[in-house]
């Protein structure tokens, strides 16, 4: 995710899609349906939805936003993870990966295709702003952060989150000149906006992430309001479900209902 300056190797950079193959159709994950929604006029979105009790709309919906490479695909099992938790779950695809039309450009192309998930499950669902809880990873951290500053919502929680372009850029290259940065089209501030959040948040982060620094989800933790938690995983890396450990799901299941809401 590190880069600046030419918008194409920003965007290769940041985006790192897998398309579905078409010869080899999907099925949904046992629990889950496929559903589809509009983000732009022709960029239609792919996501699965998971329905804790097929009988009745739950008490708190997850909207799951994803990283920046891959597709649905391999988060599927930490969704029905949540869906298992008694959450109703949206796991949902950006442009361009999965079965999902269009090409992620940059963080203006991300933040539509996560209000368009929004309105899914607000007009077309009927689910109460305020009964979501954003639960975002890595580059998807930075939309969760977004929308719980533009939206009303249960809780938001962010792992292994990014907490700027910046400062990603500056751990990475400290040798770079911080004016440099400002090349960038996408901004990425999650520091910048996590203190306007809607709701409590959570950040969850392993102490040996490689990709993106654990400094970066203290510094959005330090930033945001109360009620907050700040979740330090000992030798956890950028992938937190390595070696099918739940743990952060587990924690993040127990914060989303904790009765201080």
């Amino acid at each position: 995710m590190a880069f600046i300056g030419v918008p194409i190797l920003e965007r290769r950079l940041t985006f790192l899609p897998v398309a579905a193959d078409p010869a080899r159709p999907w099925t949904p994950p046992p629990g889950a349906q496929d559903i589809f929604f509009d983000s732009a006029p022709g960029i239609t979105l792919h996501g699965w939805y998971w329905r804790a009790d097929p009988a009745k709309p739950a008490a708190i919906t997850v909207l799951y936003s994803h990283g920046n490479a891959d597709n649905i695909v391999p988060f599927a099992t930490g969704a029905a993870r949540l869906a298992a938790a008694g959450f109703d779950v949206l796991l949902f695809d950006y442009r361009g990966y999965g079965r999902s039309a269009g090409t992620s450009d940059d963080e203006a192309t991300l933040f539509s295709d996560g209000r368009a998930a929004m309105d899914y499950l607000v007009r077309l669902r009927g689910v109460p702003p305020n009964s979501i809880a954003h639960y975002g990873y890595s580059l998807g951290s930075t939309l969760s952060a977004e929308l719980s500053v533009t939206y009303p919502c249960r809780a938001v929680v962010l792992l292994a989150p990014l907490a700027s372009t910046s400062m990603h850029v500056s751990l990475m290259f400290p040798w770079l000149p911080r004016w440099l940065h400002g090349l960038a089209r996408s901004r990425f501030d999650t520091v910048g906006k996590i203190a306007r959040a809607n709701c409590p948040v959570m950040i969850i982060h392993g102490d040996r992430d490689e990709v993106i620094d654990v400094a970066q989800g203290r510094a959005v933790h330090a930033a945001a309001r109360e009620p907050k938690r700040l979740m330090i995983i000992p030798g956890g890396r950028h992938w937190l479900g390595s070696g099918g450990s739940t743990t952060h799901i587990d924690a993040a299941t127990e914060f989303i209902r904790s009765p201080h809401f």
